[in-house]
């Protein structure tokens, strides 16, 4: 999909370009979606992927599910910022790994980018790349996030 249509503020589509060299073929990178608390969009979906779902809209369907929960991660990032870990800085990534799935849920702000990867795959050069890449300063604070009506 277009970065046009990503609700994000930083360049998508260089973060997917940028996961792709890092990992030199690709392979490892699975799906990158652009997020917001209000809205998302798959940037990169991998023909593995796509095979797992009967068409596009079940596939949707799926990832409208999961967008129901970013506010549950801008909610914790308060929480460890705000709270429990106020002298530490913003949260940066979240990184999930599962026996067939590595989830990363990386942050700039209000604005946020989901990585799914093998579970093998070097989730710091991922983060690294994307860094590299939207060149904002990573992580969001509880500041940040109280002022978007958290």
């Amino acid at each position: 999909m277009a970065d046009s249509d990503a609700p994000v503020s930083f360049d998508a589509d260089a973060a997917v370009a940028a996961v792709h060299d890092a990992f030199d073929d690709g392979s490892d990178l699975h799906v990158v979606a652009a997020f917001t608390r209000d809205a998302y969009d798959i940037v990169y979906c991998d023909e593995v992927t796509e095979s797992l779902y009967a068409d596009r809209g079940e596939m949707s369907e799926h990832f409208d599910q999961i967008h129901d929960y970013a506010g549950i991660d801008f909610s914790e990032i308060g929480l460890f910022v705000d709270e429990l870990f106020p002298g530490a800085g913003g949260v940066e990534h979240i990184a999930t790994t599962m026996e067939h799935l590595t989830i990363v849920r990386m942050y700039a702000g209000n604005d946020g980018l989901l990585l799914t990867l093998d579970p093998s795959a070097d989730v710091a050069a991922a983060v690294e790349a994307v860094r590299d890449a939207i060149d904002p300063e990573l992580g969001a604070t509880g500041d940040a996030l109280s002022a978007s009506g958290r």
